[in-house]
Order: structure tokens, then sequence, then C-alpha cells
């Protein structure tokens, strides 16, 4: 009996320095990550700092080069009203074609930038019809893209919303649809209405986008094929912006994609809830 008192001590003893050596080193480990979660919390902030000066500069950049790229697209133009040779018209038609592909980054840099720092889009709301615009933005393309484009209507296609910024929207994913179709197939354009609100719909026939790919569809640079060359004039920016402008009219921009058939789905309310009917 005196042995086993002897040791039933011993072994308590034993115990609580275990329990205190854990506790003594949980204490020291909790510190540890408290120290580490500052570091992060500090290097986080360091980082938005550096994204922020980055699309601040974009922003500058861009505004920048306007001015100057405007004056040499003007000069160009009126060139091409005046007699030329073969190879000064020729000369000419790229410098007026690399000025249109300046344009088109110089505006997404500064779509981009006035989202990011703004926090979505300031809108001048006016009675428009989704279905005038996307005829005006298919004769544009039509224009310098021969590509076949179906437009189908349905219903009462009017509504409240800025009428610049959906022109933007709707170029931009039809000009993705454009990009990514399989030639000499059609692209369909169907524009409808139902109840309060107005959908667009634009299907196009190519490469199905990978599953894994389609959640980060709309973030800006990215692309399902990083490794594969950007057509020029492309920053990856165009379904950025697009989403943007829907969310900046309190609308939804969708996207699936199965056997070679993609749809980018855009409903948008013909009142936005936040803003009183007729403002």
């Amino acid at each position: 009996m005196t042995a086993s008192r002897d040791i039933e001590p011993k072994t308590l003893r034993d115990a609580n320095e275990a329990l205190l050596l854990a506790l003594v080193r949980a204490d020291e480990a909790l510190e540890s990550a408290r120290g580490e979660t500052e570091v992060a919390h500090a290097r986080e902030a360091e980082l938005r700092v550096i994204a922020q000066f980055r699309e601040t500069l974009l922003g500058i950049v861009g505004h920048d080069l306007r001015n100057p790229l405007n004056a040499i697209f003007m000069a160009t133009k009126l060139l091409t009203s005046r007699p030329l040779t073969e190879s000064d018209a020729k000369l000419v038609g790229h410098i007026l074609s690399s000025s249109q592909r300046m344009k088109r980054i110089i505006a997404q840099l500064l779509e981009f930038t006035r989202a990011r720092l703004g926090g979505g889009f300031p809108l001048q709301l006016a009675n428009a019809d989704l279905g005038a615009i996307c005829d005006e933005i298919v004769a544009e393309v039509q224009l310098a893209n021969p590509a076949r484009i179906e437009v189908h209507r349905t219903g009462d296609l009017r509504g409240r919303w800025d009428t610049d910024r959906l022109s933007t929207m709707v170029s931009n994913i039809i000009g993705n649809a454009l990009e990514h179709s399989t030639p000499r197939t059609p692209i369909v354009v169907d524009i409808r209405a139902d109840g309060g609100d107005v959908t667009l719909a634009v299907t196009n026939q190519g490469a199905t986008i990978p599953p894994e790919f389609l959640p980060h569809i709309f973030d800006p640079f990215r692309q399902a094929e990083p490794n594969a060359p950007r057509p020029a004039g492309n920053l990856g920016l165009g379904l950025y912006i697009a989403h943007q402008v829907v969310t900046s009219h309190e609308g939804r921009l969708g996207v699936s994609s199965q056997n070679g058939v993609t749809t980018f789905t855009v409903r948008l309310p013909r009142e936005q809830p936040s803003q009183p009917a007729g403002a």
C-alpha cells in the first residue's frame, strides 16, 4: 500500500507538469500565430495599395494617351479623303487600323480603372430600347466583320438604362462571341421581354469553355487558355466590363457552355430597384 501511495502522487505530478508544459507551448504557438496573422494583414494591405496604384496608373496613362491618339486618328481619316497612291493608301490603312485597336485598348483600360476604383459605373438613366441598342451594335460589327448574326426580338424591350453603358456591354459580349465562334457558323442574339425584366442571350458555336474556368470567366485579364496568344486589341477585360455594366444596372450576367455551344445571358430589370420610377 505504501508503494502505491508513493507512485500515485508522482504520476499526478508528472501529468500536471506535462499539462503545464502543453499550455505554455500552446500559448507560444498562439503568440506566433498572432504575429504571423499581423504580418499577413500587413502584407495584404501592402498588396491592396500596390493594386490601387497600378490601377490608378492605368487610368492616368489611358486618359493621357487618348488625346494624342485621337489626333492621329483624325489626321489619318483626313488623309483617306485625299487622292493617294496605292502604297500610301495601304500605309494609311494600317495606321487607321492600328489607331482603332489602340482606342479600344485605352477605352478598356479607362473602363476597368473606373470600375475598380469607383466601385462600379455611374449611370445616366434614360428611357431606352435594348432591341434598338442591339441593332446598332450589330450593324457596326457587320461593317467590319461579315460574320452572320441573327437577331430575334420578342415583346416590349424598353426600360430605363444607361444607353452608352449597355452599348459597351452588348458590343463586348458580341465581340467575344465573334472571337470564339467557329468560322461560318451563326451568332444568335435573342432579346425578349420577361415580365419586369428584359433578357438578352448571345449564342455562338465553338470550343466548349472548360467547366473549371466558368467561375472565373468574368475576372479581369483571364482567359481559358493562359498560354494562348491574345488577339490584337484584346486585354481580357471585355467580359469583366460587361459584367460590371450589368451589375451596375442591378441585373445578372451568366454563361453556359456545353457540347460546343456557349450562351451568355443578361437579365436587366426595366427599373433599377434603388432608382424610383421616372427618376
